[in-house]
């Protein structure tokens, strides 16, 4: 039997993607729709859309206080497991 298929709310999308996604098409209208002059290639506009947007999420975390409130809101519910030791009783006697 195969995996059921994920819904819409189930899919975790990349939000670095998702930007650099919007900023992609908007270069692109921007880019190819001006007439004359010498056009990058499809591929140098993606690679500039994926650092603009990872600049952008990083200056993001830095300057917007909301975004600052949730990030450290997700970083207190969250549980560390790295700094969790576990007893199972191996050591003791019998």
């Amino acid at each position: 039997m195969s995996a059921p298929d994920k819904t819409k709310q189930e899919i975790q999308l990349d939000p670095t993607e998702v930007l650099a996604q919007k900023l992609y098409i908007e270069l692109c209208g921007r880019v190819y729709s001006v007439s004359g002059g010498e056009k990058p290639q499809p591929k140098m506009l993606a690679q500039m859309s994926f650092k603009l947007a990872e600049v952008f999420q990083a200056a993001n975390y830095e300057f917007n206080p909301t975004a600052i409130a949730a990030r450290e809101a997700r970083a207190k519910a969250s549980v560390n497991l790295d700094n969790v030791q576990i007893d199972f009783g191996a050591g003791k006697p019998k």
